[in-house]
């Protein structure tokens, strides 16, 4: 697309023609696909919380979801077992009543490691978020064999409050690498290491179309999946949006769209299992939340 403009644009300059700029908010396409899973307020899975936060997919392609009373009040983790069939509505099944854990704070984002510091798979929650709940810490929340939650503790960041955090196991070469977004800017860090150090500042000024809210992040070998979901700023008619970068923060495509349906469809966060990439979407007004299909 941008080569096209490229082109377009010298065309149009050595004909005399003037050229309007617009920006990338107006040429979002819908991206969000089918819906893989709609889990209702009535559901189970969520022990009477409203708000779906981070999400992130697990062994065997489990998908992990924190769930939150407003304001990221009683937050509990729910696990999804998938039926092994083909990935319809129903490729997830409900594992039991959620765990409540406190410590997840906000759980704005979720990443997943099978060999977190060689001692077996974790999931690495964010205390906060980059608005009004601002946290340092991480939450570890180790996993039993079968998938199952088991021990959790804190781990401090010295990079101090961010919002996203990913980590990829094929990233570097297969050596693994987590990434972690603070307001603009992206910081990776090698995956054998511990969290309270190591952080390397790659970008601070991280592509962003407008006024959005920080949410969830997701990485793979080659690249980092950010989003922004809608806010009260928001016009009623304005979009979510999904920016792909490079490991360096590097633009690789940044008007992925998928639309805020008059402000009660909330982007929270994106995972992927194999090349299938899955968005998580806060339904308000008591809609059923939903994991859908992001197209690429």
């Amino acid at each position: 697309m941008r080569k096209l403009l490229s082109i377009a644009s010298a065309i149009a300059l050595s004909t005399g023609i003037a050229i309007v700029s617009t920006t990338s908010a107006h040429a979002a396409t819908d991206r969000s696909g089918a819906e893989r899973l709609s889990i209702p307020d009535s559901s189970a899975c969520k022990a009477g919380r409203t708000v779906l936060q981070g999400m992130v997919a697990g062994p065997g392609g489990q998908l992990y979801i924190v769930f939150t009373k407003a304001a990221g009040a009683e937050p509990v983790l729910s696990r999804w077992l998938r039926d092994g069939t083909t990935w319809d509505g129903a490729s997830w099944i409900c594992a039991g009543a959620p765990t409540s854990i406190p410590t997840l704070g906000h759980g704005n984002d979720l990443a997943y490691n099978a060999n977190y510091l060689g001692q077996g798979p974790a999931l690495i929650a964010t205390q906060g978020s980059q608005s009004a709940f601002l946290s340092d810490k991480v939450t570890i929340v180790r996993l039993n064999a079968n998938g199952s939650v088991g021990t959790t503790t804190e781990v401090r960041l010295p990079i101090g409050n961010i919002s996203g955090l990913c980590y990829s196991a094929t990233a570097a070469g297969g050596a693994g690498k987590y990434a972690a977004r603070r307001l603009g800017s992206l910081w990776t860090h090698p995956g054998a290491g511990a969290l309270t150090s190591g952080w390397t500042l790659v970008k601070s000024n991280l592509t962003s179309h407008d006024n959005r809210s920080d949410q969830g992040i997701d990485c793979s070998e080659n690249y980092v999946w950010n989003t922004k979901s809608i806010n009260t700023s928001t016009p009623a008619t304005g979009w979510n949006w999904v920016y792909q970068y490079n490991w360096s923060g590097g633009d690789v495509e940044s008007d992925i769209g998928v639309p805020g349906n008059n402000l009660t469809e909330e982007i929270e966060d994106i995972t992927h299992v194999g090349s299938e990439f899955f968005v998580a979407v806060n339904r308000n007004g008591g809609s059923a939340d939903s994991v859908r299909v992001l197209i690429e």
